[in-house]
């Protein structure tokens, strides 16, 4: 029988999922994380999952008073699933999660995450009664979270410097390997006079993988000279 609508069959599953904060996490010298809602569409027969965000678009909905066309969100599509998945309370976390604190064994994480904290700010700022509920060592945690926020800032800055001066290593080493390359070719040899694009398209038929990203001319170069049939030999 067929169904009045096709997104019966289809199971729209909604959830938290934890996304990075580049920004704030090299803001702060810790890893910070901001939840998204997502959804997970299964269609039946078929063995892949498509995710998106709840709020993203999902199709055009033409209104049939005024004709007008309006964007609907997988959130609204699938609204009887979404409802569902807020009417769970489900807490929305953001921060640093206390998987990334050196300071708290996974049975201490366990306990935390049953008391509703998930995060180091969490434990930062829990007090009054909820503070007792963490046992005798409550205070001890708490105080370590701080200290660990704390150290955290202080340290962002030597942090951020290190990773841009091994980002700077990394980059001259590639530069080091393309002149090496270039230098032991005698050159560009054979494609000295293609353009950059025809030696993507060489290194692409060569090795059959195209380049990643905006590679520059000496990288290409690299490539297509270490994937000659004569280099194979």
């Amino acid at each position: 029988m067929a169904l009045r609508d096709p997104d019966d069959a289809v199971v729209a599953l909604f959830k938290h999922h934890a996304i990075k904060n580049e920004g704030r996490s090299a803001k702060e010298g810790r890893p910070i994380y901001d939840d998204m809602e997502i959804v997970e569409v299964r269609f039946p027969g078929s063995r892949s999952v498509s995710v998106f965000p709840a709020t993203a678009f999902s199709h055009w909905q033409n209104n049939p008073e005024t004709g007008e066309q309006t964007a609907v969100s997988y959130a609204e599509r699938f609204s009887k699933q979404y409802r569902q998945f807020k009417g769970q309370n489900e807490q929305t976390k953001a921060g640093t999660p206390l998987a990334h604190a050196p300071f708290l064994t996974e049975a201490r994480r366990a306990e935390l995450r049953a008391l509703n904290i998930y995060t180091v700010e969490q434990l930062s700022v829990v007090d009054g009664q909820e503070l007792k509920n963490l046992g005798h060592a409550g205070r001890d945690l708490k105080n370590r979270a701080i200290e660990y926020i704390s150290e955290s800032k202080n340290n962002a800055p030597t942090t951020m410097l290190s990773a841009e001066l091994e980002a700077l290593r990394a980059r001259n080493a590639v530069l080091e390997e393309d002149n090496e390359a270039l230098k032991k070719s005698g050159g560009e040899g054979q494609f000295k006079e293609m353009t950059t694009d025809q030696i993507r398209d060489y290194v692409t038929a060569h090795t059959g993988q195209e380049p990643i990203g905006n590679m520059n001319r000496k990288a290409l170069v690299r490539m297509a000279l270490e994937a000659r049939p004569d280099k194979a030999a």
